[in-house]
């Protein structure tokens, strides 16, 4: 149940997105069950999140009005699990990329920074899952809205990896 740091992977298509300069960090964590469907993993993730996640968003939200930055509040939104997920439709506020059989890619863009988050695994039989987030920064408030949320990033991606692999304990 141990979230490691690791390196993003090769066969990941948020490489496509990675340049000169970008955020990109990658967590992962084994899970006991194999073979679920992406889709129902990147779900398990990001729906229902605990209160101190959401109480976070909501500071968050509060701050980013101020410099007319979107707000979680104000986004698309959809908590309801489903068994097919479709491009352009929010997994709670997360806007649905792209979907293959082993990953997911989140995100959206905004004035201060475009943002992305891969939920990958190599195989469909794999029990590595791994969580990574881009972030290409546009301008000063961006760079500076990273540098404050970082921490506040790793504990996040932390707490979900853990989750997941508690959740999907045999």
């Amino acid at each position: 149940m141990a979230v490691t740091k690791t390196k993003l992977a090769s066969g990941s298509a948020l490489h496509h997105f990675v340049q000169r300069g970008d955020f990109l960090d990658c967590y992962s964590v084994e899970i006991e069950r194999t073979g679920l469907p992406i889709e129902e993993i990147a779900q398990r993730i990001f729906i229902g999140l605990p209160v101190w996640i959401n109480a976070l968003l909501a500071a968050r939200d509060l701050g980013v009005t101020l410099f007319g930055l979107k707000t979680t509040a104000k986004l698309p939104k959809n908590n309801d699990r489903r068994t097919a997920v479709e491009v352009g439709k929010p997994i709670n506020f997360f806007c649905v990329r792209s979907v293959t059989q082993n990953e997911i890619i989140l995100g959206e863009d905004d004035a201060h920074l475009d943002f992305k988050i891969a939920v990958f695994r190599e195989t469909e039989n794999s029990n590595r899952i791994s969580l990574a987030t881009w972030v290409h920064t546009h301008n000063r408030l961006g760079r500076l809205y990273l540098r404050t949320i970082s921490r506040f990033h790793v504990l996040i991606v932390n707490s979900r990896l853990r989750a997941l692999s508690r959740e999907l304990a045999a």
